[in-house]
C-alpha cells in the first residue's frame, strides 16, 4: 500500500484530502505545517508528498528546499494553493515540486496524477 503524507493547514481540506485517499486504498499522514511535514517525512517514509504552499511556521517553499537536502530528495511532491501564477509555478519547479493543483481541485484528477506518480517513482526505486 502507498503511502501519502499531506502537509495543509486547513484541518477540514485536510481531513478530506486524507479521507479520500483512505477510502481508495492509501496509507495517509497528514501534518498541519512545513516542519511538523519534515518531521513526518522522517517518520513515515512516504512515497509521494501533497503539499500546501501557503502555511505557518514553515511554507511549501521551505518544505521544499529542506526536503531537497534530505535523503528524501526523491519523493514526488505535488502542491495545492489557493492561487497560482506562472512565478509560484517557475519557483515550485526549480524546487523539484512535480505538478500543482489550484484549490479547489477535482478530486479525480489528483488522484489520477498521484497514480502517475507513484508508477515513475516505484520504477525509479
Amino acid at each position: 500500500m502507498a503511502k501519502i503524507l499531506i502537509i495543509d493547514d486547513e484541518v477540514k481540506l485536510r481531513e478530506n484530502i486524507c479521507e479520500l485517499l483512505l477510502f481508495v486504498g492509501y496509507d495517509v499522514l497528514e501534518a498541519r505545517d512545513g516542519i511538523e511535514g519534515l518531521e513526518k517525512l522522517v517518520q513515515f517514509r512516504p512515497d509521494l508528498i501533497i503539499c500546501d504552499i501557503m502555511m505557518p511556521l514553515l511554507d511549501g517553499y521551505g518544505f521544499m528546499e529542506k526536503q531537497q537536502l534530505s535523503d528524501y530528495s526523491n519523493i514526488p511532491v505535488i502542491f495545492l494553493s489557493a492561487k497560482l501564477d506562472q512565478k509560484d509555478i517557475e519557483k515550485g519547479l526549480a524546487l523539484g515540486v512535480k505538478e500543482f493543483f489550484t484549490k479547489p481541485f477535482v478530486f479525480k484528477e489528483l488522484k489520477q496524477s498521484i497514480e502517475n506518480y507513484l508508477l515513475s517513482y516505484k520504477k525509479s526505486q
